[in-house]
């Protein structure tokens, strides 16, 4: 177990880089709102994804969930798709299950998923694994920060949750940097296969068996930057602020 100090480095460190809804998110929301309701009668907008669950990191995408007391029809998201391009004046895709934003600034790349859809629907995310547990919270944003210095092949963020909630056993039962550190050691030392295992259950709608090839690649660069993180100094026991997490955690 690390020591009090070193964890509320790495807490405050971590607490720095999360990502809350800014006024420009905020305005937005706003006004898709209204886009939505116009449209989609007696329909709600709410945060979903990392937002939702307190994960998000600095740079993460935005992503949005439509509740609907009717199911949304696929007419209905196409109109919706028009609708949006035409008030808010940037372009709208469909893909999947969700209407996308491409990146345009002040705003992120924006998925807008449907809760009740007849053409597929998204369930919201799972909060009780993650609400009222701050060591869960930090240690995905940790590891998202962490992947990301990295420039490791894209590994997405719920695939690094589940992860996160994977090692959290028994739940509560580590802190915020314990957790980190657990995960980290357990990618070092485990099979491709065994990652894929915790991921399959995990994948929405179902695991894509086209993914299950670059599971191998993408463990094996995790297992060397998690090899290296062991070696970087400074070492946690001998931190002195939350700038030398940064040192330590970013490279």
């Amino acid at each position: 177990m690390t020591s009090d100090r070193a964890n509320g480095y790495f807490e405050a460190f971590i607490n720095q880089h999360a990502s809350r809804p800014s006024s420009d998110d905020a305005q937005l929301m706003a006004h898709l709102t209204r886009v939505i309701q116009r449209q989609l009668p007696g329909s709600q907008l709410r945060w979903a994804g990392s937002q939702r669950k307190g994960t998000a990191i600095v740079g993460s995408d935005l992503d949005m969930c439509v509740e609907t007391p009717q199911p949304v029809t696929e007419a209905q998201r196409r109109e919706l798709r028009v609708l949006v391009e035409k008030e808010l004046g940037r372009p709208a895709r469909i893909q999947s299950h969700a209407l996308r934003l491409p990146a345009q600034p002040p705003s992120l790349k924006v998925d807008v998923a449907f809760t009740n859809a007849a053409f597929g629907s998204r369930p919201l995310p799972d909060l009780s694994e993650f609400q009222a547990r701050p060591a869960r919270q930090a240690a995905a944003r940790a590891f998202k920060l962490w992947t990301r210095a990295g420039h490791l092949p894209r590994i997405s963020g719920w695939a690094l949750e589940t992860i996160v909630v994977f090692r959290d056993e028994p739940p509560g039962a580590y802190r915020h940097l314990d957790l980190f550190l657990r995960v980290t050691d357990w990618l070092e030392h485990v099979t491709a296969q065994a990652v894929e295992g915790v991921l399959r259950p995990a994948a929405f709608p179902r695991w894509d068996n086209a993914w299950s090839p670059g599971v191998a690649g993408r463990l094996e660069a995790l297992r060397n930057h998690a090899r290296a993180l062991g070696r970087r100094q400074p070492q946690p026991d001998s931190w002195r602020s939350a700038s030398d997490v940064g040192l330590w955690l970013l490279g």
